[in-house]
């Protein structure tokens, strides 16, 4: 019997103790002088004290050898934790022979489908032999083998609809014979590659199929669990034994760092999901070496937000030994390095994870900027805003602008025929937001004297996934500076916060938060602290909330209010007791007397805080109140009825308050408050993993708007982001269309305006009137009687890149990048002779997602993409009558939409004009709606419909 014991920590491969009974001692001699053993079973182990009692008995009547080898076989049993164990294959001989060696047969595949598709899919073959000698043997390790690795007669096949099985290969053509032209060794010691040996002059190409292919020969013989190297990078590997002489090799969390580092959207709503497996099937030939080997590797790319867009990444290798042994020359050498040198002396030691493919050109030449303006021009002009055409124009020039020299893009700026793009082309600049790029930018910018311009371009900066810390820090610089256009100077402010944040490094918020609390800090006018405040609310950042806190109990209310909209945005988890506390004592009028806009969004962090059932109880309790600021109270009501259709925890604790207050709480007067304030939601999109919804609250005064949002809200991976929010607020307008007006707006001046979030980022505010004088002045004029833009811009939505090396030696590269085309425009008109007005707000989006996988190599191309366009529009209309009783009527509408998806997948071959594309398109229309905004507001509009 032979027991067979593998114990790492002793550093032992094999220990084989043989055991013989007594009286066939002189068997066992005459077996270990022929050199062979005669049978092998597996070592079992002994359990129960009346086992142990009985292995002891047989210990005390054994001879003395009998008796020492039991007893090492005993200890090293005990040694469970350390030791593995294994049957051994009688009369085998481990590993390989040096001067001998073995051929395989190779068969490599690559698919690449749309996600959720089992058709029509596109890939390639390669097929060939492998001859692998040992060809250098270490003589201080007789574990260490030199392998001399010759690939034989490579062929290339490709999917061809002439092919005898559907969806099939077949032959052709190619340059992957140059693969096939110089072998390569490999230095391997039980089981793993030590190191790889390849010809320097070997392209990337024919490198990485080599470090693919030596990859396949790391494998461990017992279970284990390791960190390893190999084509897929540094990977945890599992090793489990399924079956006599097989292993299961699975590989997990794989990082790399000879591709360049993924660039990923900082948005998690805006995230790419990558969903990897590795997995391979070893079967072992009684010399434990491979004698067949499946190598399974997959790939799934898709969006986090729409888990039915994206490819996936099929790959396949099938590798079988030939029944023929091989024989090779024997080298005489001190070292591994030595041995190489002797046989292949422009051969090196090279890494065997992957290296990046070099940038190929198509045979008609890389496309320049000015040649893609100019096929884009008309897709490029302000007309297109607000359509996908624009924002696919935008993806076709970033990736340019992100490689170009400062010189080359401040020449297109300053050319007279791109003046009608100009602003558009500033759009890009600052998206790409690389250090050439605004170079170029800030120098054309020298000649903007009204702004606009500059403005257009930190916008963008501002909007920008990925900025560049030298020009976060240049923006940083230009913030702190004073300047005579107060528009410009407070964008800078603004663009400061939302890149500092954007780019995400906790020392870079830091540096921001402190220069523009230090600008708060040095300003004398109220303007002055607007803008530093509305900079910190960009920034978003927890540490400034002792600042924000002590400008919220301001008794200035423009102050007070900016303050609290800039603490409403930090993120939930970062309110402090302090920050809740100063919220309660605001909204019940704790001290001194506060504006209802104020309270209103004090409350909302309470309410955004995940308050416990007792605050909900103090709120219940509130609306029974005597409060003389009832649309307070109704404003109240409404967010409760909201936040409740949301959140199960929230409802549960308010269904409970009522039925337990008793008709204290639970009543009319209480449930049903007087008052216009309104606040709901109401969903456009539903979908297993994204949800999508408009968003309104409405703060109401003296039977105006005081201060509305409408909030166009997506949520996905347990994230909630406002891809957009537009703000109305008005003031001091009561005396033009009521007799009766508040105490509080008696010295109000009138004035009105907008307010702008766009992805997150807050846009400084668009006045529109300041003063009554200002108004007249637009009523008498018919400013924006008819359409006027108020707010354009191009944009970034997905923005990301990653490289996923393949096992099998090829480079996948994941791209996925998605864009935005914003156009917000609106009318008004108003008649003091008539008393009546009336408004139109339209919020157009042309919305471009293009992203898929590819793979490019010296000899075959492959890729599976896909695209997806749609153009979201919204409409927000109002009729004011303010001849008789008061009457407002609000529509909230969306227009019909079409939602077009298309997948294509291509294979090219280098140097051959065959070319496959197969093609798939869906369209998904979704009907337009109008959103019912309240009870109230409907008989309102009846009334208009029939007056």
């Amino acid at each position: 019997m032979v027991w067979v014991v593998s114990c790492a920590n002793a550093g032992l491969w094999r220990l084989i103790i043989p055991i013989y009974p007594q009286g066939d001692e002189r068997r066992g001699a005459n077996a270990k002088r022929d050199g062979t053993l005669t049978s092998a079973k597996p070592l079992r182990r002994s359990t129960g004290r009346g086992s142990e009692e009985r292995m002891a008995g047989r210990l005390l009547r054994s001879t003395p050898v009998r008796m020492l080898a039991v007893c090492l076989v005993y200890l090293f049993t005990l040694l469970g934790s350390y030791c593995q164990m294994a049957p051994a294959v009688a009369g085998a001989t481990r590993g390989w022979k040096i001067g001998s060696g073995h051929k395989y047969r190779l068969t490599n595949t690559l698919i690449f489908r749309e996600v959720g598709s089992t058709g029509a899919d596109v890939g390639f073959q390669l097929t060939g032999e492998l001859d692998i000698t040992a060809v250098w043997q270490d003589p201080n390790d007789l574990n260490a083998f030199l392998l001399k690795f010759k690939l034989l007669s490579p062929q290339l096949w490709i999917k061809s609809r002439r092919a005898p099985a559907p969806e099939g290969f077949v032959e052709h053509s190619s340059k992957v014979n140059q693969v096939a032209e110089k072998p390569f060794f490999v230095l391997w010691r039980r089981g793993d590659i030590v190191a790889i040996y390849i010809d320097s002059d070997d392209n990337a190409s024919s490198a990485n199929l080599k470090r693919g292919l030596a990859s396949l020969f790391q494998y461990r013989t017992l279970d284990d669990e390791v960190r390893q190297r190999d084509a897929s990078g540094i990977c945890d590997v599992v090793y489990v034994s399924t079956g006599e002489n097989i292993i299961e090799k699975r590989k997990t969390a794989c990082t790399y760092d000879t591709l360049p580092p993924p660039r990923r959207h900082p948005n998690p709503v805006f995230a790419v999901k990558l969903e990897s497996y590795r997995n391979s099937t070893y079967l072992l030939t009684q010399s434990l070496l491979p004698e067949r080997v499946l190598d399974y590797e997959g790939h799934r790319i898709t969006l986090a937000s729409k888990l039915d867009i994206g490819t996936n990444v099929l790959s396949e290798r099938i590798l079988e030994q030939a029944p023929e042994v091989l024989s090779a020359s024997v080298v005489q050498a001190d070292s591994a390095k030595h041995a190489v040198m002797m046989l292949e002396p422009g051969y090196r030691e090279s890494n065997i994870e992957l290296q990046p493919e070099p940038v190929t050109c198509p045979n008609t030449g890389c496309p320049t900027i000015e040649q893609t303006i100019e096929e884009y021009r008309e897709a490029l002009t302000f007309s297109t805003l607000g359509t996908a055409k624009s924002a696919s124009a935008f993806l076709k020039l970033l990736p340019l602008v992100r490689n170009a020299l400062p010189e080359e893009l401040h020449k297109i700026l300053k050319t007279p025929r791109y003046r009608q793009m100009k602003m558009q082309l500033l759009d890009v600049l600052g998206s790409a937001s690389t250090l050439p790029a605004h170079q170029a930018a800030m120098k054309i910018l020298r000649q903007d004297e009204i702004g606009d311009e500059t403005e257009r371009y930190l916008w963008a900066l501002s909007l920008s996934p990925s900025p560049n810390i030298d020009v976060i820090k240049d923006i940083l610089r230009r913030s702190e500076e004073t300047m005579q256009n107060d528009k410009v100077s407070e964008t800078y402010a603004l663009a400061a916060g939302a890149m500092a944040r954007h780019y995400g490094s906790a020392a870079i918020i830091e540096k921001a938060r402190i220069s523009l609390e230090l600008g708060l800090d040095t300003c004398s006018s109220e303007d002055c602290k607007l803008k530093f405040l509305r900079a910190l609310r960009n920034l978003k950042s927890p540490m400034a909330i002792p600042t924000l806190l002590s400008h919220a109990l301001s008794t200035k209310k423009a102050i007070s209010v900016a303050a609290w909209r800039a603490l409403a945005v930090i993120p939930r988890e970062a309110v402090t007791d302090e920050l809740r506390d100063a919220a309660h004592k605001v909204f019940y009028q704790i001290g001194p007397r506060r504006d209802s806009s104020a309270r209103t969004i004090a409350l909302d962090i309470i309410l955004e805080s995940d308050p416990s059932e007792d605050i909900l109880r103090d709120l219940v309790k509130y609306l029974n109140s005597n409060d003389s600021a009832y649309e307070v109270r109704k404003y109240l009501s409404q967010r409760l009825e909201q936040i409740a259709e949301r959140n199960e925890r929230f409802a549960g604790y308010l269904e409970n308050l009522y039925m337990t207050g008793g008709t204290t709480v639970n009543n009319y007067h209480v449930r049903a408050q007087r008052g216009l304030s309104i606040a709901f939601t109401r969903h456009f999109l539903r979908s297993p993993e994204t949800n999508g919804s408009l968003v309104t609250i409405q703060e109401v005064n003296s039977g105006l708007l005081k201060h509305g949002i409408v909030d166009v809200v997506l949520e996905t991976n347990n994230q909630r982001q406002a891809m957009f929010s537009l703000g109305l607020f008005a003031g001091g307008l009561g005396s033009f269309v009521s007799n009766q007006e508040d105490e509080a707006e008696a010295d109000e001046m009138a004035t009105a305006g907008m307010e702008i979030d766009f992805l997150g980022v807050g846009i400084r505010p668009f006045v529109f009137f300041s003063g009554q004088g200002e108004l007249m002045s637009h009523v008498w004029s018919g400013t924006a009687s008819e359409r006027t833009p108020a707010f354009q811009a191009l944009a970034s939505l997905y923005s990301h890149n990653e490289y996923v090396p393949l096992a099998s030696g090829f480079v996948a590269e994941v791209d996925i990048q998605g864009a935005v085309s914003f156009d917000l425009a609106g009318q008004i008109q108003l008649s003091l002779w008539s008393r009546n007005a009336q408004s139109l707000v339209e919020m157009n989006a042309g919305v471009m997602v293009h992203g898929g996988t590819r793979i490019h190599s010296s000899f075959v191309q492959s890729k599976a993409d896909f695209s997806m366009t749609m153009e979201p529009k919204l409409e927000l209309s109002t009729n004011l009558d303010f001849s008789g009783p008061l009457s407002l009527c609000m529509r909230l509408s969306q227009p019909a939409t079409t939602v077009k998806q298309q997948f294509y997948k291509i294979e090219r071959i280098a140097g051959s004009r065959h070319r496959l594309r197969k093609t798939r398109r869906i369209k998904i229309h979704s009907p337009g709606r109008c959103y019912k905004l309240n009870q109230k507001n409907n008989e309102m509009c009846t009334k208009f419909a029939f007056s």
